[in-house]
């Protein structure tokens, strides 16, 4: 059957509707903002996931189509040039929106009805006019890294007697536990839709040379205070962080040849949210990442159907091979996983995190040994996955010592605190290059190292 050809009037509304849907696309990660949800919350370093524009378009093509009254919020607000009205005035004309009228003060669309004002927190808390933030159906909290645990306190209760009201939040962190990483970020809320953005063309389409020539020059000149305003993490390592942010971001920008023995790390998934990390590691680089979500019954953390599940996904890894040594933490599910992989004819090396290190004057316990291995013999060699979460984990351990003067990192609960998952990525990265009781390399092996590590430049 022939196609019908198009009216030259039906071809330039095509091209007009293309045009527009190109006008109002949003960054691939921020399209998680369009669900239907309570709480939105996006953060990350400047240019990230083009964060406040797709925030802005979200929230415009919902009031050219429907009434919505909207409050732009930040902390301190002196004048209009400090609130997100002058990106709204220009995200209407670059989408092309009729019927906006910029007004002095406030934004207006003469159609629907939606409008827009812009308030500073402080003030309103200071005034205590509690009640001129009832009836918005839209709350956009920007820059929320410096809205306070009073301003959070006085908003939240105040947002949700609206029925069906939103709250966007969008910022970059300045330290582990600002008040809305801590009470929104990290809540245990019903609804509510988190996205984590890095820079770059991957979460961030229209990131174009000139960024990357900023962001370059910044990591030259001060790469710890880079990482905070690129690249999304707290301004500030902690002093008693097991590993420097730095040395870590150097290991996944690191380029090397994958050569020499291969290693498998698999940390198994807890309770909840917990996903199964596996590594392959190759020489000193990784390379290769399955992750594995489970529905873990806590009535039987040992559940076969989950252990087989993770022996799969290792044996597909490593294509069956029974020399390569698979490192697994036997808590858990792990139990399961080992007995599979065993049944497979695999290499199991079974581990629990929690027993004794092998230098148990200096350690703690095993994992605490197994960190600082990675360390001090591994960390300016190795490449590896250049992976926000995993630099989170790898640089966001904390340690402290014993009442006997022994190392020992923190709890995965504390770093769950924090961060509202699992350090399970660093766990299982590391596991790729723990050694036993054989733990501290010779002098020639890390000759041999270097050698590799030259080559591959």
């Amino acid at each position: 059957m022939a196609l019908k050809r198009l009216s030259p009037q039906e071809e330039i509304d095509l091209i007009w509707m293309l045009e527009q849907a190109e006008l109002e696309r949003v960054s691939p990660k921020m399209a998680a903002f369009e669900q239907d949800a309570m709480i939105k919350i996006a953060r990350g370093g400047r240019a990230a996931g083009a964060k406040s524009w797709s925030t802005a378009k979200t929230i415009l093509k919902k009031a050219q189509t429907g009434y919505y009254p909207i409050i732009g919020l930040r902390e301190i607000q002196k004048t209009l040039d400090e609130s997100v009205k002058k990106l709204m005035e220009d995200m209407i004309v670059l989408m092309r929106y009729p019927h906006w009228k910029i007004r002095e003060e406030y934004l207006e669309n003469t159609k629907t009805g939606s409008y827009m004002i812009f308030r500073g927190l402080k003030d309103i808390t200071a005034s205590r006019n509690i009640k001129g933030l009832e009836g918005f159906k839209i709350f956009w909290a920007d820059e929320a890294s410096s809205i306070s645990n009073d301003s959070w306190m006085m908003l939240l209760p105040t947002i949700f007697r609206t029925d069906g009201a939103e709250l966007y939040i969008t910022y970059n962190m300045e330290n582990d536990l600002d008040p809305v990483t801590d009470r929104i970020w990290n809540a245990e809320h019903e609804s509510i839709i988190r996205v984590e953005c890095m820079p770059g063309k991957i979460d961030n389409p229209w990131f174009n040379d000139q960024l990357v020539k900023l962001m370059e020059a910044d990591y030259i000149r001060d790469p710890d205070e880079a990482e905070h305003v690129w690249g999304g993490q707290p301004r500030k390592q902690g002093a008693n962080a097991v590993m420097s942010r730095v040395l870590v971001k150097q290991a996944m920008i690191r380029k090397i040849l994958a050569s020499g023995g291969k290693s498998v790390g698999v940390d198994p998934a807890d309770y909840g949210d917990d996903k199964t990390q596996i590594y392959v590691r190759e020489g000193l680089k990784i390379i290769g990442h399955k992750e594995l979500k489970h529905v873990i019954n806590e009535k039987d953390p040992n559940s076969s159907i989950a252990g087989l599940e993770i022996a799969n996904a290792v044996y597909d890894l490593i294509k069956g091979d029974p020399s390569i040594p698979i490192k697994i933490d036997t808590t858990g599910i792990g139990t399961s996983a080992r007995d599979f992989l065993k049944l497979k004819g695999l290499k199991v090396i079974p581990l629990n995190f929690a027993q004794h290190a092998t230098d148990e004057k200096k350690y703690a316990n095993l994992i605490t040994q197994i960190w600082y291995n990675f360390k001090d013999n591994f960390l300016n060699e190795v490449e590896l996955p250049n992976d926000p979460e995993l630099l989170t984990d790898l640089s966001d351990r904390l340690y402290t010592y014993t009442k006997d003067n022994r190392l020992i990192i923190e709890e995965k609960k504390y770093f769950k605190e924090r961060h509202k998952r699992s350090p399970d990525k660093g766990d299982a990265v590391l596991l790729t290059f723990f050694e036993g009781a054989t733990i501290k390399m010779s002098e020639e092996r890390k000759q041999q190292m270097k050698s590799r590590r030259l080559r591959g430049r």
